[in-house]
Order: structure tokens, then C-alpha cells, then sequence
């Protein structure tokens, strides 16, 4: 489980290199301190993080979805994208490939 102030995983990392992103300098941050109420849209990877952050900001709910549902993106697993931590690299390359999808998806809905 991370941390605050936690590093990404090594398996993190060497995937999401497949992606020419590189995560070295990213870090674990508390959602409380993130300005979230100021926020547009937030998007969560599985439903329960959703109902945390509803639970916490209930005002937000007309902003708060998970990503495959914001993004209408129908899976096997629903609308959760599985938290690859813990798992093998085999794990991470199939949650980065859904996110991933899902992303080109939002780009197109959001029109970057």
C-alpha cells in the first residue's frame, strides 16, 4: 500500500517507459491536500475510490466518476481498472492498456 510521499513501483515505472512517460519524480500525495473542491472533473481507477471521495466531499458528486465510466469505456471488469499494486509487470501492462484506452477515449470527449 502507498504512502505519502511514495515513489511509484519499478514496475510502474518500466511500464509506463512502453508509454514515454516517465514517473521517477512522481509521488504519493493526500487527496486533502489537493485543492480537489476547485477541481472540474475528477476521475477515480475503481469504484471505491469514487465512494471515498464522495464520502469526504459529497458536494462533488456531479464531478466525481471512474474513469471507464466517465469515459464509457465497457470491460469484463466493469468500471473498476484493477490497482496493479502488489502484482507482476504482466498485471501493470493490462491496467496501463486499459487506461490508456480510456484516455484516448476522454481526449476525444473533452477535445485536447
Amino acid at each position: 500500500m502507498l504512502r505519502i510521499g511514495d515513489e511509484s513501483t519499478y514496475n510502474a515505472q518500466e511500464v509506463m517507459k512502453e508509454y514515454d512517460v516517465d514517473l521517477k519524480q512522481h509521488k504519493a500525495t493526500n487527496i486533502r491536500n489537493s485543492k480537489i473542491e476547485n477541481m472540474d472533473l475528477i476521475l477515480c481507477m475503481t469504484k471505491s475510490h469514487k465512494n471515498i471521495v464522495l464520502q469526504m466531499y459529497p458536494g462533488l458528486k456531479d464531478k466525481v466518476y471512474t474513469l471507464k465510466e466517465y469515459t464509457k469505456y465497457k470491460t469484463e471488469e466493469g468500471l473498476d481498472i484493477k490497482d496493479p499494486w502488489g502484482y507482476d509487470i504482466e498485471i501493470y501492462r493490462f491496467c496501463a492498456a486499459q487506461i490508456y484506452e480510456c484516455i484516448k477515449i476522454l481526449l476525444e470527449k473533452i477535445k485536447l
